[in-house]
């Protein structure tokens, strides 16, 4: 486990801080920075500005939200999709009350001290350790402006309210409705643990938290976010998305030129794998803490587009599992993993560096390498989980 120095601490809490106030600079004085990308947190404001406006549904449709984008500055050209569910609408509406730098640097400061607090609770010794391995990703969040602390936080609120056996574990659990998709493993889990109560519970908090989404924007909303939906998915299958910031088998494969039916077979079997080895760890015996972060590791692992900044959540796993890679994992299977951890952090954010560079040069296409070693990382956490399980001798390594 890494111990660190009280000034080195002070330092790593300052480099987070740091970034935020940079790019909330950048938000306030585009121009003078010479702003060259739009950031997620820019579509996200853009579409509060759209809501206090009454105009929500015109954001789904890209014929109307692309001259919209083109407004912002650092729009290069590359359109980017609305196809958030309506409950996200409700995270986002507050967002234009205040002006955009203020928002970004308020929004991301929130959600990384929520994060920060849920990983302190869970991770015991291990919180230096999984925050030293894990900032080079939380720096890519800040810098992408995106919601990954917010279902991180929830994720792992999830986790905790379930092993202090809380009656209230479905709650965060079902506002993972803004991105559900990184939320099915976390489910499967309940239901492969036999937590019916906490199963229920989500359903009933997505009911009323529909209801209320529903009664905000209108019911129009629904057919909106469909379409929307529709056009993104569209867009996904034609390659026109940054693959090689996305962490699924299926754009691991179309990256290198694979058929989008061999890149689906290629994704449905690595999912199958997934859930037979979790469903497999499910009658090992393990402690309730050791199967959940196994089940928030196969989150990770489920949908094909998943980007590099959906991640945080894995933090919520590594504090889960620390105890046992700690006890059960050989050294070269703990350098493994933190290889892994890092790479997740660092390789979209070099890439994106050299990207516009390498593409001029029409030297190569970056490639998605990420889907492979998130799965190898999943393959050394199942073995090293399953040689922990009770009444077993260690295996050799």
């Amino acid at each position: 486990m890494i111990q660190l120095k009280p000034r080195t601490r002070a330092l790593l809490a300052c480099i987070p801080l740091i970034l935020i106030a940079y790019v909330a600079v950048e938000f306030a004085h585009p121009v003078l920075l010479d702003k060259r990308h739009l950031l997620d947190f820019d579509i996200f404001y853009l579409v509060s500005t759209m809501i206090a406006e009454g105009n929500l549904h015109a954001a789904y449709a890209l014929e109307t939200f692309l001259p919209r984008q083109a407004a912002q500055p650092g729009f290069t050209g590359h359109p980017m999709f609305w196809s958030y569910p309506p409950f996200f609408n409700l995270v986002v509406a507050p967002l234009a009350l205040l002006p955009a730098a203020l928002s970004y640097a308020l929004f991301m400061t929130a959600t990384l001290g929520l994060y920060v607090w849920v990983i302190r609770r869970l991770a015991g010794p291990a919180f230096q350790t999984v925050i030293v391995l894990f900032l080079p990703l939380i720096l890519l969040i800040l810098r992408s402006g995106q919601n990954s602390f917010l279902t991180g936080s929830l994720i792992g609120l999830t986790c905790i309210l379930a092993l202090r056996h809380s009656r209230w574990a479905g709650v965060p659990l079902g506002l993972m409705a803004i991105k559900p998709h990184l939320a099915l493993g976390v489910g499967l889990w309940s239901l492969l643990d036999r937590r019916w109560g906490l199963a229920l519970q989500s359903f009933a908090v997505i009911g009323v938290f529909g209801a209320v989404a529903t009664l905000v924007f209108g019911p129009g909303v629904w057919s909106a976010s469909l379409g929307g939906i529709a056009e993104t998915t569209d867009a996904f299958r034609d390659g026109s998305f940054p693959l090689f910031r996305m962490t699924s088998l299926y754009a691991f494969a179309t990256s290198f030129g694979a058929g989008r039916d061999a890149a689906l077979a290629l994704h449905v079997t690595g999912i199958a794998a997934a859930v037979a080895g979790l469903a497999v760890l499910s009658r090992a015996g393990l402690p309730p803490g050791v199967l959940m972060g196994a089940g928030v590791v196969v989150s990770a692992l489920i949908s094909p587009y998943n980007y590099d900044y959906d991640l945080a959540m894995l933090g919520v796993a590594a504090c889960l599992l620390a105890g046992t890679v700690q006890r059960h994992a050989s050294c070269t299977e703990r350098l493994a993993l933190a290889a892994v951890v890092l790479i997740l952090g660092s390789y979209g954010t070099a890439l994106t560096a050299v990207a516009d560079l390498v593409l001029k040069m029409d030297v190569m296409r970056p490639v998605s390498l990420l889907g492979p070693v998130i799965f190898v990382g999943a393959t050394i956490i199942f073995r090293v989980v399953w040689r922990s399980r009770p009444h077993t001798q260690t295996l050799p390594v």
